[in-house]
Order: structure tokens, then C-alpha cells, then sequence
């Protein structure tokens, strides 16, 4: 989704757009527990809570690359559908925290299932609509490679943390789809900043329209698409198990320029086990 960016970081920083400038970590060095780079890594998920997830050169994380171009091609189908069609994919067997099934929210709207469902038989899956299961193969294995992909970084942060998110354990890990349209006039779109639940975020897109907030700079800067990476931002929970150590990082989706248009986001959610988060509930 990333490889085709129309406007440069230069042209946009010409144009008074603020770029951030924000760290590559390679997913296959990770692996090989390089020093170099499990420091960077630490240094980006402690201060500004955000980097890029470098995908190439790792077995799995070029097979997650390889599926999104037919991925995009999916989610744009889908929220091409009539909003009656998208509808009965609504879920109401949910939980309040959760966003399950489809909806439509501030902004725009969302599809998402969770892990724990993938590992069921299709037909068992509540409001799994056709098109995804068409992709089903597809779906499941980018998802599968995506997980792995935040528990490696998880597992590299803070290796005992890691007791809280074991794959047989119920969550609300799962992957999220979104369709946030852009509007005509900048000026009017929502300032809908917020910081992520869940542990780590993993997300693909193709457009310019995610600001984070810097804390280094005290200012908000465009995140571009990059190449063969993922945005990776660090969130509420990894911020309270790590004590604070790791910083989870303010964001809003928005947009640059004048002009509307759809945008597409793909994202993964590495979420604790819902033991503890139904354990910090019940707590408040």
C-alpha cells in the first residue's frame, strides 16, 4: 500500500507541510537480536512512540508486503458496497470496548475481526462477509505474519510482557480495516486526536493523512507512507505494563491539502489477554 507515494517528503515540506522524521527498524535485524537496532528500537518506543517497521529482508515480513496489493483491492471493495450491504455485518454480541463486525464512526467506518475468531471455521465466524472469505487464505495468513510481527517487537521491548499476550489466551488482538474519507476543505476536518488501546499498533496506508504529536518538538508532524514498512505506534497498554517507560504516542488521522477522497487504512492491534484488561476494568 505504501509503494506508490505521488508527493515527496521535500515537496510537502516546500509546500510548509511538517514531516516527521521518524526511525527505520528493520524486522529482520530484530531477529538476529543486532544490537544496533534492538537500541533503536528501544530509544523510538521510549520517546516519541512511533517508527517504521522495515519488512524487507525478512521471510515473513516480505510475505505481508506481497498480500497488500490484493489486501487494498479487498477493502476497497468492500467499503464500496452499499451501506445496507455493510450493515448486516454490524455485530451486537460485542462487548462496549470492542469494534467488531462493521461500523460506522466519527469520520468514517471500520471493519474488524480478532484473532481469536480467525482460528475458528468460517462458517462459525459471526457477520464474516463473502468477500472476506473469498480472500479467506489471504486474510488469515497477512494477519497471522502481522501478529508475529508485534510480538516480535514486544518480545524485543520487554521480553516479560510478553506472558500477557500468548496467542491461546482470549483477546481482543485483531486486525482493523478503515475507510476515512478526506474532506473538501481542511479546515473542516475533526480534530479527532486520541492514543490507541491495546499494546502496539501495525498499520498500512497509501495516503497522506496520519499527524503525530512529537513530544521531542511539541508539535504535530505528517507520518508518510514509506516503502516496504509498516507505521508502528506504541499504545495505552504497553505504556501502563512498562510503568511508563515506553511512551504511547498522541495521533489523529487528517489531511494536508483541500480536497476529497477515500482513504484506505489496514491495520493490526496487538492487544493484551482479556483477563487482565477485564482486571484494569473492574479496577477503575
Amino acid at each position: 500500500m505504501a509503494s506508490c507515494i505521488s508527493e515527496t517528503a521535500e515537496f510537502m515540506e516546500e509546500q510548509g507541510i511538517h514531516v516527521a522524521k521518524l526511525p527505520v527498524i528493520s524486522l529482520a535485524k530484530l531477529r538476529e537480536n543486532e544490537q544496533a537496532e534492538l537500541a533503536l528500537l528501544d530509544e523510538a518506543a521510549s520517546n516519541v512512540g512511533f517508527f517504521y517497521l522495515d519488512l524487507r529482508g525478512d521471510y515473513k515480513g516480505e510475505r505481508v508486503l506481497a498480500h497488500l496489493p490484493a489486501i487494498q483491492r479487498l477493502v476497497e471493495s468492500y467499503f464500496g458496497q452499499p451501506e445496507e450491504v455493510k450493515a448486516k455485518d454490524a455485530r451486537f454480541d460485542i462487548k462496549a470496548w470492542q469494534d467488531l463486525g462493521w461500523k460506522r464512526g466519527y469520520g468514517g467506518e471500520s471493519f474488524e475481526i480478532s484473532r481469536d475468531e480467525m482460528t475458528l471455521p468460517v462458517e462459525s465466524i459471526p457477520q464474516l462477509p463473502q468477500l472476506w472469505q473469498n480472500e479467506w487464505e489471504r486474510v488469515t495468513e497477512i494477519a497471522s505474519d502481522c501478529d508475529d510481527a508485534c510480538l516480535t517487537l514486544l518480545k524485543c521491548l520487554a521480553a516479560n510482557l510478553s506472558v500477557h499476550h500468548q496467542p491461546h489466551s482470549p483477546s481482543d488482538t485483531g486486525l482493523k480495516v478503515v475507510l476515512h474519507p478526506s474532506v473538501a476543505k481542511k479546515s473542516d476536518a475533526p480534530d479527532g486526536w486520541h492514543t490507541d488501546d491495546g499494546t502496539l499498533t501495525l498499520l498500512f496506508y497509501k495516503d497522506w493523512g496520519l499527524n503525530a504529536f512529537l513530544p521531542n518538538v511539541n508539535s504535530w508532524a505528517f507520518t508518510p507512507p514509506m516503502e516496504g514498512c509498516a507505521l508502528i505506534n506504541v499504545a495505552n497498554s504497553l505504556q501502563k505494563l512498562s510503568g511508563g517507560r515506553f511512551h504511547s504516542a498522541k495521533h489523529r488521522v487528517t489531511q494536508p491539502f483541500d480536497g476529497s477522497k477515500n482513504r484506505y487504512y489496514f491495520s493490526y492491534f496487538l492487544r493484551p489477554e482479556t483477563v487482565l484488561v477485564e482486571k484494569w476494568n473492574s479496577d477503575n
